[in-house]
């Protein structure tokens, strides 16, 4: 997730307390890392990491991983190491911690401090591993700063990981889905029956209608849903990310993507992956990605955006890349403006 705020390291515990809002879930048996990054007179928290927790014999290699991905590509000044895990000690896992954060420092990058709590709950103990006097409880997450911003953002913190893959499940069965779209007129079944102008008008109404607070049709948003498995339709409706209509896309693409069968679900995918990110919920866009290319292994732009997401893309070049494949179907058709941001 990247998302750079003032951070204050003399409060720990807040900091702690933020992590289930850096990373849209409340982790469990896990290893966490956050970026630091110096900016004139200000300290700033980058990207967020998680990874299941490993054994102390794979810390070094997963340090390794680390920093010739996206630590390397996003290089930090310091990070900030959590651990979460129940456990009998006041410390567990010190020898894994102590090893990651040595090969960490191999490559200059610091460790400002490194965090244990048995779980990120209201008066959970917490203690430091670089300096075990140091420890104390935790005050409430919800009522964190970051928790803050992110329902700003329309972000979502979930009870667990597994939570943000029931907000993309399929509402229905493969055959109930496929059906559905099986009883459209025949002149809509196909993105193919419409011309490219036709096909974005139908996608720029689904998206009028909920900015509106509109209900849609089943009928309206199986077309729309048909509308955007046209790669043009889609590169073009990335954009309405960037404009008034994000909220109402992130809406829609929401929908329709659990409306779906596997056949017509990538597209509408990439819309919700894209436009996760660039609100700041990557934990929610690596979820519909990793379910994309489970489902359809060949959907090569989906794999080309996790690995951009694992290099740690900033949100402002992926901005660049939406303009730009907007830009390139406007061009086609002759257009001057965008209907999705103007």
């Amino acid at each position: 997730m990247d998302m750079l705020n003032n951070v204050s390291l003399s409060n720990s515990a807040e900091l702690l307390a933020a992590v289930p809002h850096m990373l849209g879930f409340y982790p469990a048996d896990s290893l966490v890392l956050s970026t630091l990054h110096h900016r004139d007179d200000t300290t700033q928290l980058g990207m967020t990491l998680r990874v299941d927790l490993p054994s102390a014999t794979h810390a070094h290699k997963l340090a390794e991983s680390l920093l010739t991905g996206p630590l390397g590509e996003r290089p930090a000044d310091a990070v900030v190491v959590f651990l979460i895990a129940d456990s009998t000690t006041d410390l567990p896992h010190t020898e894994l911690v102590t090893t990651f954060c040595d090969t960490l420092s191999q490559s200059t990058i610091s460790t400002a401090d490194a965090l244990w709590t048995p779980t990120i709950r209201e008066g959970t103990p917490w203690r430091s591993y670089l300096d075990p006097a140091r420890s104390g409880t935790l005050p409430d997450p919800a009522i964190s700063p970051l928790a803050a911003a992110q329902a700003v953002r329309g972000a979502t913190t979930c009870p667990s990981r597994q939570d943000l893959h029931t907000i993309i499940a399929a509402e229905d069965s493969e055959e109930v889905l496929s059906a559905k779209l099986a009883g459209l007129r025949p002149e809509s079944m196909h993105a193919q029956s419409t011309t490219l102008p036709q096909r974005i008008h139908t996608v720029g109404e689904a998206l009028q209608a909920t900015a509106a607070g509109k209900e849609l049709s089943e009928d309206q948003l199986l077309r729309a849903l048909i509308a955007v498995t046209d790669t043009r339709v889609r590169d073009l409706a990335l954009s309405a990310a960037l404009g008034d209509w994000s909220q109402a896309a992130d809406e829609l693409w929401r929908t329709l993507i659990r409306k779906a069968p596997t056949p017509e679900r990538g597209e509408v995918a990439l819309l919700l992956a894209v436009h996760a990110y660039l609100r700041g919920d990557g934990p929610l866009a690596r979820v519909v990605l990793e379910n994309l290319e489970h489902s359809q292994p060949e959907h090569r732009l989906s794999v080309l955006f996790h690995q951009a997401l694992d290099r740690g893309i900033p949100p402002a070049e992926l901005v660049t890349l939406v303009n730009d494949a907007a830009r390139g179907i406007l061009d086609e058709l002759g257009w001057h403006s965008n209907p999705f941001t103007s």
